[in-house]
């Protein structure tokens, strides 16, 4: 997809939020890449993508790359491309595990700016018990994070996931905004949030820590 036909400039990040951003990924050490997966002609779609091409060009550190669904269908069928807009992080051309399905606006606008700041680094501390304990995982985990974007406790969770996945390969976190798949929401009977769903068969309600996942995802 030309990148040229998407506005380098998102109604999202005004003036302050620029420089506060400036200031966050100024901050990164190495490098990321993000991937967005968008139908032009859905306004969620071109949110999404106006975002990612501003946010990326605030770092030396952050690239972008466009992808509309047949073409991602082919070229990256690690991704979930059936929610659209699908956002997903990559760090020397492997996904991390990490992705949004939705418009990171909002509260949520943090949960990607920290994703991107884990996988570039220098990233979020984490006790380093539980650090080691992550990367010895050896099955992999998938966890869903149902999200509203107005809601003040979603965010946290997101990022406690997505911290983990930047973290350990075996571990899958994807923020998906449960407004935009009103099925979903419907067929996991979705009736708080942020909720979490692990291998589709663990169901988490509000905000858990990152000890408390990991005692679900180990063996």
């Amino acid at each position: 997809m030309d990148s040229e036909k998407i506005s380098a400039k998102s109604s999202l990040i005004t003036a302050e939020l620029e420089e506060q951003l400036c200031g966050v990924l100024g901050k990164l050490t190495g490098e990321a890449h993000l991937v967005c997966v968008v139908d032009l002609s859905d306004k969620a779609s071109v949110e999404m993508a106006e975002l990612a091409r501003h946010l990326t060009g605030l770092s030396d550190k952050l690239t972008c790359q466009f992808y509309e669904p047949q073409e991602a269908e082919e070229a990256l069928p690690e991704l979930d491309v059936s929610l659209l807009p699908a956002t997903a992080i990559y760090r020397q051309g492997k996904y991390t595990g990490i992705a949004f399905h939705g418009v990171t606006g909002g509260k949520e606008m943090n949960s990607l700016v920290l994703a991107l700041y884990n996988v570039a680094g220098p990233g979020q501390e984490m006790d380093k018990r539980v650090e080691k304990k992550l990367r010895k995982l050896a099955r992999k985990s998938e966890m869903k994070i149902f999200v509203s974007l107005s809601c003040h406790h979603c965010a946290k969770q997101v990022i406690a996931c997505q911290q983990m996945a930047a973290v350990s390969e075996m571990v899958e976190a994807r923020m998906i905004d449960a407004r935009l798949y009103p099925h979903l929401a419907e067929q996991y009977k979705i009736e708080r949030i942020p909720m979490t769903v692990i291998n589709e068969d663990e169901v988490l309600l509000g905000v858990k820590t990152i000890e408390q996942m990991y005692d679900i995802l180990k063996p």
